[in-house]
């Protein structure tokens, strides 16, 4: 990666409603909600044995909220400040 490119993610589709794009929501918000979301999902639906990814370091207590929900237990270890590691492990059995 040269010095004059971004470094960061890129989104696969974009968030048209983000204040930053000239919408009505909150961008940190708007994306949490998004994030939590998506997670609370996958555990709804696909409800695997194990999880592992990486989240915003702002989520974690409603990520540990959402595992202890399904019946994970949780860990979660800091990265950086904005980033962190989700380790899921399922603890009961699954719907």
């Amino acid at each position: 990666m040269s010095d004059t490119e971004d470094e960061g993610y890129e989104l696969t589709m974009p968030l048209v409603t983000l204040a930053s794009r000239g919408g009505p929501h909150d961008d940190d918000a708007y994306t949490a909600g998004w994030d939590m979301g998506a997670l609370d999902a996958e555990l709804t639906h696909r409800a695997p044995v194990l999880l592992e990814q990486l989240i915003r370091t702002v989520n974690r207590d409603q990520a540990d909220l959402i595992g202890m929900k399904h019946g994970y237990a949780v860990e979660i270890i800091p990265i950086d400040e904005d980033w962190a590691s989700l380790r899921l492990t399922r603890t009961e059995e699954g719907p």
